[in-house]
């Protein structure tokens, strides 16, 4: 009791006498609380924030057992941290993504199915991928781009395409096909901001 006492004693003591420093001091308290329970909904919901224009600015809610995988589904991944393949050794090292973050992507094709990869884009057993444009520099010209071979390529068991619609996305169009393995959850969206994945500008 006697410690509760002087706790509150040192409180009333540290207050701030201006009734301005007072709800400055009360803000404080408040922004902290509310970002207290912002943090633990997201964990608490699953929730993961998108920061990147591969897809839609926002929250997207996690759901478990991916399998079995379908085309068109938007997963979580996790890109294999390979510095073999030359792509991911550049994304790496210009921390396009950082090792063991998880993506949000779409799964484009499936063991069995045909991606072709041209200048032009991506066709997946002869439908066009809207927006996967092969991009030769990221904005603003800092940086050329490593992309996956073009060819015609046929997916073997085990392997997906991922695919993202934004402007500059980062997807098997550059590092090539991935071992489905790398998928750890299916994912939908939650709260997202709609065209976000457009705000940056096409710069080549």
């Amino acid at each position: 009791m006697a410690a509760l006492t002087r706790a509150g004693n040192y409180i009333r003591e540290t207050m701030p006498k201006s009734r301005l420093g007072r709800w400055a001091l009360y803000a404080v308290f408040g922004a902290s609380a509310l970002l207290l329970a912002a943090e633990f909904t997201v964990a608490r919901m699953n929730l993961s924030l998108v920061t990147t224009t591969c897809i839609p600015l926002g929250l997207y809610q996690t759901e478990g057992n991916p399998y079995p995988l379908h085309d068109g589904e938007l997963v979580q991944v996790l890109l294999p941290d390979n510095t073999s393949n030359p792509a991911i050794a550049e994304a790496l090292k210009y921390h396009w993504f950082m090792r063991n973050e998880p993506w949000i992507k779409y799964i484009a094709a499936l063991p069995g199915q045909t991606v072709i990869l041209k200048p032009q884009g991506v066709w997946v057993d002869g439908k066009y991928l809207p927006n996967s444009r092969i991009r030769h520099w990221t904005p603003g010209h800092t940086h050329r781009v490593i992309h996956y071979p073009y060819g015609t390529y046929h997916l073997k068991t085990g392997q997906v395409w991922l695919y993202a619609p934004g402007n500059y996305a980062y997807d098997s169009a550059y590092y090539g096909p991935v071992s489905e393995q790398h998928i750890l959850q299916k994912a939908r969206p939650f709260w997202v901001i709609p065209g976000s994945q457009y705000w940056l500008k096409k710069g080549d």
